[in-house]
């Protein structure tokens, strides 16, 4: 029996670091090869690891040393590289979102089921102990019957972006939705895993104040299939900001994570528990209550979780049905924002 899988990394930009050095905390995972398009990125990553490099991506699926193969290419590439792989017998990994389009998604989740491979999707943040205590007290009753959530995450990173990276555009060859997509899906997705369906989405987009020409501020109002209200709020251009508010008739949930803006390739290690915090504002009680909550390492459970679901074929927590959720409601959003009306949340 085997107690290892042997990994390729695919797109090696910044965020491929993260990732790989993850791998390097695995004791189920091994890095063994990497393929980008620019030759420069394979040397530097081929050198800081201390392993293979590719020509092409055909040539890493095709090894026959490989288990499977860890993507972290531009959206657009994720379903013809989820084909290839699986094409070959590979198993997939696929950093959030899973594609930019529900159509890719779907032939993606059919090209796995047909290969009889995994499909992971990283889809870290509902990983965070912070957020799985949230679900913990809300299915406890800890806050009474929930009403709404609102939730944020943006950053800086628009001011960043230049021609010729792919989310400098807001088509579906680039990056739809700006922020949203890129880190309000991270949002999208846990709200989903926590309260479940969303039915309803109306959604203002606007470009305010980053030179590339894409929406850089957006607000989204919903509804959940429950009859829950949410917000989430995501833009390109503010310094760093991460939160959730959860309302309850018995009590309420703030949640923050805080962590300065900086590049994926000079940050080592990625553990945003270390930086959260809870708190509840009970009924009755004028000052808040900390709640405390272990602290894991969010991107090593997801890679070893994908390991053990290549070595004993379960399904991923964050699997590919789970991760439609999160991109219809973006999608709906966006379609939202083009119509200025409400939109119905398309099914997985």
């Amino acid at each position: 029996m085997k107690d290892r899988i042997r990994v390729g990394i695919c797109g090696l930009g910044s965020f491929s670091f993260v990732v790989a050095n993850t791998v390097q905390r695995s004791q189920k995972v091994e890095l063994v090869t990497c393929f980008d398009p620019v030759a420069e990125k394979r040397k530097v990553t081929s050198e800081r690891y201390g392993i293979a490099q590719e020509t092409s991506y055909e040539n890493m699926v095709k090894r026959g040393d490989l288990d499977g193969v860890l993507i972290v290419s531009p959206n657009k590439y994720h379903r013809e590289q989820t084909e290839l792989a699986a094409q070959y017998g590979k198993h997939v990994y696929v950093e959030k979102p899973i594609a930019n389009t529900m159509d890719d998604g779907r032939r993606m989740i059919a090209a796995c089921e047909k290969a009889k491979v995994t499909l992971c999707i990283g889809h870290v943040h509902r990983r965070h102990s912070v957020n799985r205590k949230i679900k913990q007290l809300i299915d406890s009753g800890a806050i009474g019957k929930p009403l709404s959530v609102e939730a944020n995450m943006s950053s800086q990173q628009g001011w960043e972006l230049t021609p010729g990276e792919f989310r400098y555009t807001a088509d579906d060859d680039g990056c739809p939705g700006g922020s949203l997509m890129t880190i309000g899906v991270h949002q999208a997705d846990t709200l989903n895993h926590i309260f479940g369906p969303i039915k309803t989405v109306y959604s203002i987009f606007k470009h305010v104040a980053i030179p590339a020409p894409v929406d850089d501020v957006t607000a989204t109002v919903f509804t959940f299939e429950s009859g829950l209200v949410g917000y989430i709020g995501s833009n390109f251009a503010c310094p760093r900001t991460n939160w959730m508010y959860v309302y309850g008739t018995e009590g309420n949930l703030v949640r923050t994570i805080q962590r300065v803006d900086r590049a994926f390739d000079k940050e080592r290690t990625q553990n945003p528990d270390a930086s959260s915090r809870l708190e509840i504002y009970r009924k009755g009680k004028s000052e808040p209550e900390p709640i405390e909550f272990p602290i894991g390492d969010p991107m090593l459970e997801e890679i070893d979780e994908f390991a053990d679901c290549v070595l004993t074929g379960r399904k991923p927590e964050t699997d590919g049905v789970s991760s439609l959720k999160a991109l219809s409601l973006i999608r709906a959003a966006i379609a939202s924002a083009k119509s200025g009306q409400p939109v119905e949340v398309e099914k997985p």
